[in-house]
Formats: C-alpha cells, sequence, structure tokens
C-alpha cells in the first residue's frame, strides 16, 4: 500500500517521478543503441537489393546475346517483301524475285445442285426461320436433308485433315440432341483439325477453311479439307476404307470436288528457280521473310548489325553500373554525426516536425561510413573491370575494356565510376560485334576466361552473401540466423532486463516513503495524543 504525503505534506508522486527520471537515464542509450542497429540493418539491405538487381538485370542485358548481336534488316521495296533477323543470321544480300504466287489456304463452302435454279447452296428451306443456337435435332423441319429428323437423338460425323509431316489427323465428333449448329462449329474449331468454321445466317450456307496457309496432302492435287475418315480393312490384306459423313455432305452440303484448292508460294531466291514455302511468312538461315504481293523484278533484303541498338545495350549496362557505384559509395562517404543518435519516442513528442526532419536527416547519416565490406565491393569491381578477357576465341578482337571506349574517370573519388567515348565504342561493335559481346559474356573455369559481366556477378554474388549474414534478408523468419539480428536481440534482453531493474528501484523507493509516511504518521499520533494528555492535566489545576 503506497501512501502518498497524507503525513508529510510532501508530493510523493513527483520526488518518485524525477528520481526514476535520473535512473532510466541510461536506457535512453540503450533504445537509441537498438535503433541504430535497425538503422544499419536497413541501410545494408538497401545495398544488398541493388547489388541483387544489378546483378539479375546483366542477364537481360550485356549478357543476352540477341541484345549484342542484334541485326537489321533494309528492304529495297517493303511493299513487297520485308523481313527480320535473328542473332544468328549471318550478315548479306538476299534476292527475290519472279513470286508467282503467294501461299493461300483450302477452303470449302456449302454448295447447290449444279443446274438447279435458286438452289445457291443453303442448308436451310426457303422461307424458313433457322436459329444456329438452338438445338439442330428440333429444328430438322426447316433444313433440306430429309434423312435427318426430329426422331434423331445424336449427330455423328468425321473430318480428316493433313498436318505439316503430311500425316492424316482424323477427328470424330458425337453431339446429341440439344447441341445447336453453332455448338458443333465451335467444336471443329477447337478440334486438332486446324479449321476454322462459320455459319452465314444471310446465305444459310456453313464455310470451312484451313487455317494454315500452303499445301499439306502428300497427294499431288489431294483435298486439304476430307468431310469423312478412313477405316482399316477387316483382315490385314484389306485396303483402308473412306466412309464420307453423311451429316457433313448432306446436311451441311459440303462438296468435295468442289474445294478451292490451296498453293504454297513460289518465287526465285537468290537466283534458285522454283523455291515453295508453305506460308508467305518463312526463315531462312535466320532471316525471316515476308512476302506480301506477287512481282517480277528482283526485290533485295540486306542483313546487318544494328549498332545503334547495341551501342544502347552497353550503354544501359553503363549507367546502371554508374548508378550502382554512386548510391553505394554514397553509403560509404557520408559524413557519421555522433551527437544525432535515433530518436526515442519520448524526444519525438516534445519535437516539432521539422525539428524531427532535421534530425533523423543526421541520424540517419554514416551509419554505413568506410565499411569494409562495401569499399572492398568497389574495389574489386573496379578491379574486374580491368582485367584482361581471355574468351579462348583466336580471332577475338578485343580483350580489354579501354579497347570499346570505356574507361574509368580520371578522379579517384569517383570511386571507379565509367566514362565512355562513344565513337570508339560504336567504331567496335561496327568492327566486332561478337568480340564486344564476348568482352562482357564469355564464360570460362579461369578468371581471365570469363567476361567482365561474368566477373561483376560472381563478385556481387560473394558479397550479398556476406551482407547477408551481416544484416539478413527480409525472407528470414528470426533474427538468430544474422549478426545484426542477434545484436538487435541481445539490446532488446539488456533493454527488457533494465526495464525489470527500474520497477525494482522504484518499488523500493515506494516502500521507503511509505515506510516514512507511515513512521511520521505514527509520530503524529503520538504528538496528538501527548498535546491531548498535557491539555488535560492543565485544566484539573485551574
Amino acid at each position: 500500500m503506497r501512501l502518498s504525503g497524507f503525513a508529510s505534506g510532501m508530493d510523493i508522486n513527483q520526488m518518485v517521478s524525477d528520481l526514476m527520471q535520473a535512473e532510466r537515464q541510461p536506457l535512453q542509450r540503450m533504445q537509441q543503441d537498438q535503433q541504430e542497429l535497425v538503422l544499419k540493418m536497413t541501410e545494408y539491405r538497401e545495398v544488398n537489393r541493388a547489388f541483387m538487381d544489378f546483378r539479375n538485370n546483366t542477364f537481360d542485358t550485356v549478357m543476352r546475346r540477341s541484345n549484342m548481336d542484334v541485326k537489321q534488316v533494309t528492304s529495297s521495296n517493303e511493299s513487297l517483301v520485308s523481313g527480320t533477323a535473328n542473332a544468328g543470321a549471318a550478315n548479306g544480300t538476299y534476292t527475290i524475285s519472279n513470286v508467282q504466287q503467294l501461299a493461300t489456304s483450302a477452303y470449302n463452302f456449302s454448295s447447290g445442285e449444279d443446274g438447279v435454279d435458286g438452289d445457291h447452296g443453303s442448308i436451310v428451306i426457303d422461307g424458313e426461320e433457322f436459329d444456329p443456337n438452338d438445338s439442330l435435332l428440333g429444328q430438322t423441319d426447316k433444313l433440306r436433308d430429309e434423312n435427318i429428323t426430329t426422331d434423331d437423338t445424336e449427330i455423328a460425323f468425321g473430318m480428316t485433315t493433313f498436318d505439316e509431316n503430311g500425316d492424316r489427323v482424323e477427328v470424330e465428333f458425337s453431339f446429341d440432341e440439344d447441341d445447336s449448329l453453332n455448338d458443333m462449329l465451335d467444336e471443329i474449331n477447337r478440334s486438332e483439325l486446324g479449321v476454322q468454321s462459320f455459319y452465314d445466317a444471310n446465305s444459310g450456307r456453313v464455310s470451312l477453311t484451313r487455317t494454315d496457309t500452303g499445301t499439306f496432302n502428300p497427294e499431288e492435287g489431294g483435298n486439304e479439307i476430307l468431310f469423312g475418315v478412313f477405316e482399316e480393312g477387316e483382315t490385314e490384306e484389306d485396303e483402308e476404307t473412306f466412309v464420307e459423313s453423311a451429316f457433313l455432305t448432306e446436311t451441311l452440303r459440303f462438296d468435295q470436288e468442289k474445294e478451292v484448292e490451296a498453293q504454297n508460294a513460289k518465287f526465285t531466291l537468290n537466283g534458285l528457280d522454283g523455291v515453295e514455302r508453305r506460308s508467305n511468312e518463312f526463315e531462312i538461315e535466320g532471316l525471316n521473310i515476308s512476302l506480301h504481293n506477287q512481282f517480277d523484278d528482283p526485290v533485295t533484303l540486306h542483313v546487318s548489325n544494328d549498332t545503334d541498338d547495341i551501342f544502347d545495350t552497353v550503354m544501359g549496362f553503363v549507367d546502371e553500373y554508374n548508378e550502382l557505384i554512386e548510391m553505394v559509395d554514397e553509403k560509404v562517404s557520408q559524413e557519421y554525426h555522433r551527437d544525432y543518435a535515433p530518436l526515442t519516442d519520448e524526444q519525438r513528442r516534445e519535437m516539432s516536425e521539422s525539428e524531427i526532419e532535421m534530425w533523423e536527416e543526421r541520424a540517419h547519416s554514416g551509419l554505413l561510413r568506410n565499411d569494409r565490406m562495401l569499399t572492398g565491393a568497389l574495389d574489386q569491381m573496379r578491379q574486374d573491370f580491368y582485367g584482361t578477357v581471355d574468351s579462348g576465341d583466336a580471332n577475338q578482337t578485343f580483350d580489354q575494356i579501354t579497347e570499346l571506349g570505356i574507361t574509368t574517370t580520371r578522379n579517384f573519388r569517383d570511386r571507379g565510376r565509367l566514362e565512355v567515348d562513344e565513337n570508339k565504342l560504336r567504331q567496335a561493335i561496327e568492327q566486332d560485334p561478337d568480340s564486344v559481346y564476348q568482352m562482357f559474356a564469355a564464360d570460362g573455369e579461369e578468371y581471365e576466361e570469363r567476361g567482365i559481366a561474368r566477373r561483376l556477378r560472381d563478385t556481387l554474388s560473394g558479397q550479398i552473401d556476406m551482407i547477408s549474414q551481416r544484416a539478413g534478408r527480409s525472407e528470414m523468419a528470426s533474427n538468430q540466423q544474422f549478426t545484426i539480428g542477434r545484436e538487435i536481440d541481445q539490446a532488446e534482453d539488456r533493454i527488457s532486463n533494465f526495464e525489470r531493474r527500474m520497477q525494482q528501484v522504484e518499488e523500493r523507493y515506494w516502500s521507503q516513503f511509505t515506510a516514512m509516511e507511515q513512521a511520521m504518521a505514527e509520530a503524529n499520533n503520538q504528538a496528538g495524543q501527548l498535546m491531548s494528555q498535557l491539555g488535560g492535566m492543565g485544566g484539573g489545576q485551574m
């Protein structure tokens, strides 16, 4: 039980509070030290994320051959022939002439009976309203084909096309009385047949088209879309037979003989007559060619290195590297303000927002000043750039980064930031783009055999692991998995232990003041009794 100044008249609460404020002075420093560890961990992780981003990005820049061996294709007549080139395409000129025909797709459609006036191939009886989204078997009285009736419960048929190897692709379909014509056509479109079908309500006809251009049926002059499937004979000696699907030929009124034939593109390439391709877009040795029209006079496609794209890729890599160096250099060069420890919650409550902002700017500064891990990383990366690269190619044109016009600045305070002689870099790319690529991406077992980007990746991977051991990663489940995390936990334990001691000290103060109050109250009580007795004695003598 606490007594607060009833006997002494003193403000015991305030006295205990003042005493405890003095006792708790070391706690503020403990909390600031712990917060500084948290801030330092955050700084390390920021650097580590930058290291990881740069390391990962190298795969999509100077280490990707398609970025460093970019080709450009120029056509003498883009409206007739255009092209693009893969990285592996050889530089040179390709001439295309005498394009006799473009590649086209085979197609067929519902057709009427020859010589019958008014029969334009509609599958629907004239004057009837047929809904392609309603049950087909529920509308058989509206169809021209009298062999299909509402008593039927199933519609089954098969179709055959051919793949790129000339092998047959046979698909059999089965539908019930609830399926509509559009349901059937959608199923055909989704199948492996490689055809596109639709129903035209205005004409009442169905159209079928191969999705790929060119001829696939190995039989010369053979149809590309067959309205039926092949069945094997009963014995090995019996030949297979083609079974026509009545639903296709009678209900949908397709006529095998009326197929509009497909054709391959035919042209002359670099003097080779009679070259054929199934598509108007095709590849020859990494060159993708697109034919847009028929023509006779020669059209040339010129393949060359795209110096601008390669130049932009290298410059992007250099800029990103410089940004990384600048960011790390700022961390290790910032001034450290010893007198500006991180603010505690109590200190924040006593300061304005502008004061807090100014204080924290200094408190966060210089936490990684002259950090050995980071300065060591900067030194190693600078060494990675200046080491000779031996790609193992006897025809290698460049083996030093300076030969590409890339050097570090003369100011030693720049920590190895790069500068580029753009004219020299362009000349190197035009002279030997593959050697430029190898300067960055060469892969070998020895350090000298690895390109600059690979060396940097190895260096950064090692630094990332070291920083992770020191400052951890966000996905780590426990602070005990890294050094600063353990230090933070230890600081937390010291704070908790100090808080418990403060509770004991406060209890001791209250016990002492309570004992004082009790003693004074007892003394006051005794004095009162004595005065009462003395007063009684005086009254009797009178």
